[in-house]
């Protein structure tokens, strides 16, 4: 493959740029390419002083997805094919609570978990940690 020189690289950056239709337009990957193979001759910091294109952009890989494809991906950002990383519980306090706990259970993980009022709710969550099978 032919490796452009830093004056056919300022020339098609520069053409480029006097062609976008708007300010925020795709750069092609084929430019980019160009640039990147350039890189490899002449260096990175020349190249990005040529062509005015930030070093991070210039080796970003990014899938070619259409816009219907990212607004119907609902995969949780972060580590793919996992849930979310964090969760959060609220509780609120029971109006009157007993001095004492009435069962207090703690997991493998260390996770503290105590109980003042025998609520539906309460012993349900307190099924589930405990890995029992419904409420009775």
């Amino acid at each position: 493959m032919k490796v452009d020189s830093l004056d056919e690289l300022r020339s098609a950056f520069a053409e480029w740029r006097s062609e976008k239709k708007h300010v925020r337009e795709a750069m092609p990957e084929e430019l980019l390419a160009r640039a990147r193979r350039a890189t490899r001759q002449h260096g990175l910091t020349a190249v990005v002083g040529v062509t005015r294109v930030e070093r991070a952009r210039l080796f970003r890989v990014r899938p070619a997805r259409t816009k219907a494809q990212a607004a119907t991906s609902a995969k949780p950002k972060g580590v793919p094919g996992l849930g979310p990383t964090f969760s959060r519980l609220e509780l609120s306090a029971p109006a009157a609570p007993s001095p004492h706990p009435i069962a207090e259970v703690e997991t493998g993980a260390g996770v503290r978990l105590r109980v003042f009022e025998p609520t539906p709710e309460m012993l349900g969550l307190l099924s589930a940690v405990c890995g029992f099978g419904g409420v009775r």
